[in-house]
């Protein structure tokens, strides 16, 4: 169900229409023709348009504003697109703004606690932003995956810079050349952020990539051959918010349009997030449930599954931007 806005003001007051439309956008509403405004049916919205509609009114304006299950000439897959475009157009901006932060500190010079405060002060900014736009992304595509891995190394080199992290000479990204040659590690029977992440490793970080599986009460070795992942105390593992996908391609610099996606759907997934709307991930869902069900040996399992992320990532980078 949607709700569709209409407002017109005076021609003399131009301010009632800027002031009216910044709320509109605040709030996350697309438009949809010339003068009108839709938002997906929930009762904040359903608040928030009375408040405008009253606004506006009293302000020498006319509003008004009514629910519909759908729009005549536009299908339901053709509004969602619309939200998704002006979302995923507010994540570029930050993550460009955050990216030319990033250089800015890079070559700025200075002392580590007058950097540390300037990235505090940074990071504080772009979050709060980060957060406002995620309250407005009523149908996510999977920008802010990659927004979000961005936001969470500008916290890392907080870490760093104070003396909580590696070190400050510790590059912000891993080398490749570093995990040749490697057993990767995890536990047995894997689902999807296992062998997503298995997946980025054989395909970007080490193509002879060996895998190996423990049982949950098997203790790891200390072992320079091996790298464990997607277990407690792990190497690489969920960190906050992020899922051991999302920490291994931040940590690596895998991060393009494909990796970005396929972020979006295993996150959905691992974390057993509402699907709803969600079709790409209740697919891949489906599609791994299966495959999980007929196979019982583990490394068949991977390598049946690598042949669906190697499909769904290139459908992806091929995607016109």
């Amino acid at each position: 169900m949607w709700l569709i806005f209409s407002y017109t003001v005076p021609a003399k007051n131009p301010n009632v229409r800027v002031k009216a439309w910044r709320r509109l956008q605040a709030v996350g509403a697309v438009q949809l023709k010339s003068s009108l405004y839709v938002l997906p049916f929930s009762e904040a919205n359903h608040e928030h348009l009375q408040w405008l509609a009253r606004e506006v009114e009293e302000l020498g304006g006319e509003a008004v504003f009514f629910h519909c299950q759908a729009v005549e000439n536009l299908t339901e897959a053709e509004i969602k697109n619309l939200f998704g475009k002006a979302r995923d157009e507010d994540y570029s901006r930050l993550h460009e703004e955050m990216q030319t932060f990033a250089k800015h500190l890079e070559a700025g010079a200075g002392d580590r606690e007058g950097k540390t405060r300037e990235i505090q002060l940074g990071l504080k900014k772009f979050t709060r932003r980060f957060q406002a736009i995620q309250e407005i992304d009523f149908f996510p595509t999977g920008q802010a995956e990659r927004t979000a891995i961005l936001l969470a190394s500008l916290a890392d080199r907080v870490k760093i810079l104070s003396g909580e992290g590696p070190g400050p000479e510790s590059p912000g990204i891993l080398k490749k050349e570093d995990y040749q040659g490697k057993t990767w590690v995890t536990r047995k029977r894997p689902y999807i952020d296992r062998l997503a992440s298995f997946w980025l490793v054989q395909r970007f970080i080490d193509q002879d990539a060996k895998l190996s599986f423990i049982s949950p009460r098997e203790e790891m070795k200390k072992d320079p051959g091996l790298v464990y992942f997607d277990m407690a105390g792990a190497e690489f593992t969920h960190r906050d918010r992020l899922i051991t996908f999302e920490v291994l391609a931040a940590a690596f610099g895998l991060q393009d349009r494909g990796t970005t996606r396929l972020a979006a759907l295993v996150r959905a997934i691992d974390l057993k997030e509402d699907l709803e709307g969600l079709e790409e991930a209740k697919t891949l869902k489906d599609l791994v449930d299966g495959l999980v069900s007929i196979t019982p040996k583990d490394d068949e399992l991977v390598q049946r599954t690598l042949l669906i992320f190697d499909a769904l990532y290139t459908a992806y980078q091929g995607e016109s931007p």
